[in-house]
């Protein structure tokens, strides 16, 4: 019998997990194909590669009109690739839009909420807030301080600034969508990471406060974890770590289409698992109601 991780042993992420069976790569039930998200606009903050490249395909392969890709990098290629996927799924060409932005920066993010209200009309459907920061991990005396504070920047203020700025644009929609990507790690203490996953833990409070604050104007939050997936900014994880690094940057791109091609009231405020297989989660929806499941509380 093999020893369990000793940094798993103080959460109950491993049943967390386990709620539903699991998924490394997309499946039929969450096929952008079968989505039609035909007049809807997206925004996709961290949209230069990885999991943000692969979300703005599956939203074009979904039929998604209009797609607004933030971030800091070149987005070239991922227009390209958006292109392409509209054709081989038959799909109208989306209007593509690419934001030079820094999430960091008040003045940026603001900017970037001005050119999009223009281009949109004042209505955005669908906020995905990808952009991210992972930083070596390294125990917390050791650590340089300006590292450890860049992933706070970057993963709540940036956070915080894009939903600052683009909620007002999403609450003048029918859809009212808004996903933050936090992390599994929001469950889990894994020492060298006191940065990256108070930052997912706290993101996910943040979504229910999202939540609190907008539900009544008929907001959607929902904070989700993508799975293990390759990505550049996952490589900074120690590299004994790395070996759990085996989901398809698709099972969350699909997941995030699946999340935002209805209104999953349900959801709205809770913690989701890319990982985990949505029919399935889909036939627990009582339960999670019931339960109040998902949601970060200090048992007692």
């Amino acid at each position: 019998m093999s020893t369990p991780d000793p940094s798993l042993l103080d959460t109950n992420w491993p049943a967390l997990a386990a709620y539903v069976s699991s998924r490394k790569d997309t499946y039929p039930f969450i096929e952008p194909t079968q989505a039609d998200l035909t007049g809807k606009s997206v925004l996709i903050t961290g949209a230069s590669k990885g999991i943000g490249k692969a979300t703005a395909i599956s939203f074009a392969t979904a039929g998604c009109s209009t797609i607004l890709l933030a971030a800091r990098s070149d987005l070239t290629d991922v227009i390209t690739a958006v292109h392409a996927a509209a054709r081989k799924a038959n799909r109208a060409q989306p209007s593509i839009h690419a934001l030079t932005v820094d999430v960091t920066s008040e003045t940026s993010v603001r900017a970037a909420a001005t050119t999009a209200a223009n281009i949109l009309n004042s209505s955005l459907d669908i906020l995905i807030n990808n952009a991210g920061n992972l930083e070596p991990w390294t125990p917390i005396a050791d650590s340089t301080p300006s590292e450890w504070w860049r992933t706070w920047e970057v993963n709540i203020k940036g956070t915080y600034l894009a939903a600052r700025f683009f909620i007002p644009l999403l609450l003048a929609s029918h859809t009212k969508t808004l996903i933050n990507i936090s992390s599994g790690g929001a469950h889990a203490m894994f020492p060298g990471a006191s940065a990256y996953q108070t930052t997912k833990f706290a993101l996910c409070r943040l979504t229910e406060f999202i939540d609190k604050e907008y539900a009544p104007q008929g907001l959607i939050a929902i904070a989700l974890h993508p799975g293990a997936v390759r990505t550049e900014l996952a490589m900074n994880m120690p590299p004994d770590r790395q070996v759990v690094l085996t989901d398809t940057p698709e099972l969350p791109a699909d997941t995030l289409v699946w999340l935002a091609c209805a209104r999953r009231d349900w959801l709205a405020g809770r913690f989701v698992s890319a990982s985990w297989d949505m029919q399935e989660l889909e036939r627990k929806r009582r339960d999670v109601l019931r339960r109040n499941l998902f949601r970060f509380r200090v048992l007692v």
